[in-house]
Order: structure tokens, then sequence, then C-alpha cells
């Protein structure tokens, strides 16, 4: 059936589009996915355009925030028109003769798109949204089953999205796709951490550096995973979190299913329990509380020369020493916190400590990094700190330090500290 809707018309290079607003009830239902256009899987890869949509992202990130966040909002969708013989623009210069003189020339440019009804929109930027949208409202998938965690919001379908439309032309939609989705950068780690309200350990991060916080808040770097060598800050956001996600599991506190999914009440407990690891650690490990005691440009010098110098001024040291201080209460029987943290003391953190090397750093001298390079730092550690590890413990952690030939290498464990 033929619609009017009022837009507005803008040109960017040699592509003509009209902007306006559709609600998302009636956009769900005129959108078509580009896999469901006839004949789409005979098409070649050169004339195909789209991704294939990522459903779980769909399920378990884009649908449960228009479903549940009453301050939802969306940007723009760019469809596509296909079948747009009967598409036209009529300005409102044209309509309304007596437009005052000054309003003339924007007036070409604002006015009503019309459609004939047979038009399909297609999108380019935005398909992940439109099938978030169609779940958001009814709670259920394409098949009709509920959606984990997700009630069906029906005040969504009359909410209002912008929409750009433009023309489809084959070449040109695989033009647009590409350089809309190939340019577009992703937030980093940090911006998600520092905005992120749905990721119950980002939200405890962020308690633990307010005013109230742990660390003075300008001693961790925002904007980087990494500490470069004259780095004035301690700790990367980004491991701060890490470390916070540990010591959460650590103790036994999380929600249903990922720890990030808390309650408000458990999230509490568990910023509690972080504030006291933290503040137990900052005070008693001597290279950390000599780190963050001046937060002035002179303890900025210290900081990078503890940097140069230890592998507690390193983020995977950091991170490392909390998994390993974790792994020590485990493992430590009826031996108290402080009592752990001065047997962490007595270790080396030398970088350049023989017993660190296929530990923390590698033949070359340079300090490793990674997941599993913390994993076996951290069973290092506590097994330094006195740990109870048993013979076969032992040997499995030296095949992960020295490999699967460790006996040939007669590669030995150093005496724990205590």
């Amino acid at each position: 059936m033929p619609t009017a809707i009022p837009a507005l018309r803008g040109k960017f290079g040699n592509t003509e589009y009209w902007l306006t607003t559709m609600r998302v009830g009636e956009l769900v239902r005129q959108v078509t996915m580009p896999k469901e256009l006839p004949g789409w899987d005979d098409l070649s890869i050169e004339e195909q355009f789209q991704r294939d949509i990522n459903i779980k992202r769909v399920t378990s990130q884009i649908a449960p925030y228009f479903a549940g966040d009453d301050n939802r909002f969306s940007g723009s969708l760019v469809l596509a028109v296909i079948n747009d013989d009967n598409l036209a623009f009529e300005p409102v210069g044209e309509l309304q003769s007596r437009v005052p003189q000054l309003y003339r020339k924007a007036a070409q440019d604002i006015g009503f798109l019309t459609m004939g009804g047979e038009e399909m929109l297609v999108p380019l930027d935005g398909q992940h949204r439109a099938k978030a949208f169609k779940f958001a409202m009814s709670g259920t998938d394409d098949n009709g089953r509920p959606i984990e965690k997700i009630k069906g919001n029906t005040a969504l379908a009359e909410d209002h999205v912008a929409v750009i439309l433009v023309r489809y032309k084959p070449d040109e939609a695989r033009r647009i796709f590409n350089k809309i989705n190939r340019y577009a950068q992703p937030t980093t780690k940090s911006a998600n951490l520092i905005t992120d309200d749905d990721d119950a350990i980002a939200v405890i991060t962020r308690e633990l550096l307010s005013e109230n916080g742990v660390i003075p808040s300008k001693l961790v770097r925002r904007g980087a995973n990494t500490l470069s060598a004259n780095a004035p800050q301690f700790i990367p956001l980004a491991t701060f979190y890490e470390a916070n996600l540990a010591i959460v599991i650590g103790v036994g506190l999380k929600g249903e299913g990922k720890p990030q999914d808390m309650t408000e009440d458990q999230r509490n407990l568990a910023e509690e329990n972080a504030r006291r690891v933290w503040e137990l650690l900052l005070e008693r490990i001597d290279l950390f509380s000599k780190a963050i005691s001046d937060a002035t440009p002179q303890g900025d010098k210290t900081r990078i020369q503890i940097r140069a110098e230890m592998l507690l001024g390193k983020p995977v040291g950091q991170l490392a020493l909390v998994r390993g201080f974790l792994e020590m209460r485990q493992r430590c029987v009826g031996i108290d916190e402080p009592t752990l943290c001065d047997r962490l003391n007595r270790i080396d953190w030398g970088i350049g400590a023989e017993q660190w090397e296929g530990v923390l750093v590698g033949q070359n001298g340079r300090v490793l990094s990674g997941r599993t390079v913390v994993n076996t730092a951290a069973d290092f550690i506590a097994y330094l700190g006195g740990g109870a590890y048993s013979e076969d413990e032992k040997e499995a952690l030296l095949e992960k330090i020295h490999g699967p030939d460790w006996k040939e290498k007669k590669r030995e464990l150093p005496k724990p500290v205590a």
C-alpha cells in the first residue's frame, strides 16, 4: 500500500540518501535480511555483501539491552531499498508555493518520501540490531523458542529508530557495507570497562578506583593494556579488571552463569572482598606499597625504576602475584594472610633472577605475557610461597616451565622461601 513518510534528503559522494525514522515494530515487519532474499544462496562471493549474523551476540548482548533497559537507544540503520521504481522524494518547496524566501533552499531537501508498497528494505548496516529488535519485542528466537533472560517488551515496537535509506545497487551496496564495517573501530577493552554497567566485574573495578578506591585513579592506565618503560602509572585498567575477576572467582562469589552476571547484592559482597584483598596486598607487599605511596611526578620515577628492575612493576607480574596469592590461600592451610604476604616479600622478584626463566621471562631476557604464562606463574608463585604441592604436581609444574624433556635438561624447582 502506498505510503508517504517525512524525510531529509542528502548526498554523500555519488550516493543520494534519505534520513527518516521508523517505528521499531514497522521496521521489523518490513526489513528483509540479506540471506532471506530470493536467490541469495545462488549469488557468487563477489555478489554477496553481508556477513552472517552472530545469533549468540544478538541473544546474549543486544536483545537483552533493548528489552530490559528503559534508557535504551540505537544509532541509525542503513537500509537499501530494493524494488525502488516507485520510490520518490517530493520537497516541501514543490508542495507549498508560499514557502518564505529564507527557507526555500533548505525546503528543497525537506519533504516526503513516497513508496509504492512493493519495496524491500535490506540492512547494509544494522542487521544485528534489526534482529535484536525482533527478539526483544517477542522474547523468542526465529524458531519461537523463549530466549533466556529476555522478557518480551512489546512497548519497544512503538519506539522510533533513525534509518538512512539508499537505492539498492549491488556493487554500491557491497562497497557501502564493506567500508562501513571494515573501517568501524570497535571500542577498546578499557573504554568498555569505563562505561559498561552490565558487567559486574567492571562495576566493581570502577568502584575500587573511585574517590574512596584502593588505588589513586591517576596511577591506573586507561588507554592501553600494557605499560611502556616510561609510563608513570602503576597498573593498566585491563589488568586491574582481570585481577578483580580472579579475586571474585577465588572467593567463590559469582552470579548465575558468569561472574559478570552477579546480582546487585552479590556484587556488593564481591566488592567488599576485592577491596579487602587489594588493601592487604597494597599495604603488605613491599614493592606494591612503594609503587603507589607517592602519586606525584617524584613517585612516577619510582614506578618507572621498579618496572625496569622488578617483575611486580610489570602488568603480567602483578596479575600473577594476585593469582598466586589466591592459590597460596588454598594451599597454605592454617597460615594467616599477613604471613602469606611476608612470604611473597621474601621471593626475589628481579627480572634477571634465574628462577623466572621459562615462567615470566624468556631465554632472550624479555618478559613473557599471555593467559597461559599467568596461569603457570601463579602456580609457581604459590609453590615458592610454601604452598602444599604433591610430587606429581611439582613434576607437572616443571613440565609447564621447561617442557616435556625437563628431566633430560636436569631441571629442578628452586627451594620455596618457606
